[in-house]
C-alpha cells in the first residue's frame, strides 16, 4: 500500500499503535523543512545506496512513513527514516508522510537502534558510540544479534562492562508455570534448551 493514498492511512496507524503497545501517534504529511535528522545515526548509506533509495522513491513513492517526534520550535526529530528524508530533500520533495509520536530522548534512541537493527545493517563502529550514550534502563532493552554485539564490544571497554552487567546469565531457569514450553538440560553441553529443540 502506498502511504500516499488517504484510504489506507487509518489502518496503517492502527497497525502501528498495535505494534507499539497502544502508543498514540498521528499520521500526516510533514514539511521536509521542519524535519531534523538524528545527531548520531546508527546507520550509513553509501552514495550508491542513497541513489538507489532516491530511484525507488521516484518510481514507487513513499511506501512507509518516517517516524518523528516533536522538538522545540515546531520542528520534529526524525527517529526512523533519516535516509528517506535526506533522499526526499535531494529530490526536491516538500513533504513526506510521517508518524508523529511524543517520546523521551532515551525512548527515541532505543527505537532508532532497534528499528535500524531490524531494517538495516548498522556497523558496530557507528553503533557503539550511540549505545554508549544510553542509560542502563534503555540499554537493557536494545536487541542485538550475537555477532553484532561481539563487534560492538570491541570498540568500547566501558560499554562492554555495562552490557555484561545487564546480560542475563546463561544458566537462567527459563521454565514457567504459565508457559507450556518445557526446558531440559542437554546431556551433550549441559545447557538448557527448549524440549525438542536443538
Amino acid at each position: 500500500m502506498n502511504i500516499g493514498s488517504r484510504r489506507g492511512s487509518r489502518s496503517h496507524l492502527r497497525d502501528f499503535r498495535a505494534a507499539n503497545g497502544g502508543a498514540k501517534g498521528s499520521l500526516k504529511w510533514s514539511s521536509v523543512a521542519s524535519l531534523q535528522g538524528l545527531t548520531r545515526n546508527p546507520q550509513y548509506l553509501t552514495p550508491k545506496q542513497l541513489d538507489g533509495l532516491k530511484a525507488s522513491i521516484e518510481r514507487d513513492g513513499f511506501l512507509a512513513p518516517v517516524l518523528v517526534r516533536p522538538i522545540k520550535g515546531g520542528r520534529y526529530e526524525v527517529v526512523s527514516g533519516n535516509h528517506r528524508v535526506m533522499a526526499a530533500k535531494e529530490l526536491g520533495h516538500k513533504s513526506v508522510p510521517a508518524i508523529i509520536m511524543t517520546m523521551t530522548d532515551m525512548a527515541s534512541r532505543r527505537i532508532a537502534i532497534n528499528l535500524n537493527t531490524v531494517h538495516g545493517d548498522p556497523t558496530a563502529e557507528l553503533l557503539a558510540p550511540f549505545l554508549a550514550e544510553l542509560d542502563d534502563d534503555t540499554l537493557k532493552n536494545i536487541h542485538l544479534d550475537s555477532d553484532l554485539l561481539a563487534d560492538v564490544l570491541k570498540f568500547d571497554a566501558t560499554l562492554e562492562l555495562r552490557l555484561a552487567a545487564l546480560l542475563a546469565p546463561e544458566c537462567m531457569d527459563l521454565a514457567s508455570s504459565i508457559s507450556p514450553i518445557v526446558q531440559c538440560v542437554c546431556k551433550t553441553c549441559g545447557r538448557s534448551h527448549i524440549a525438542g529443540g536443538p
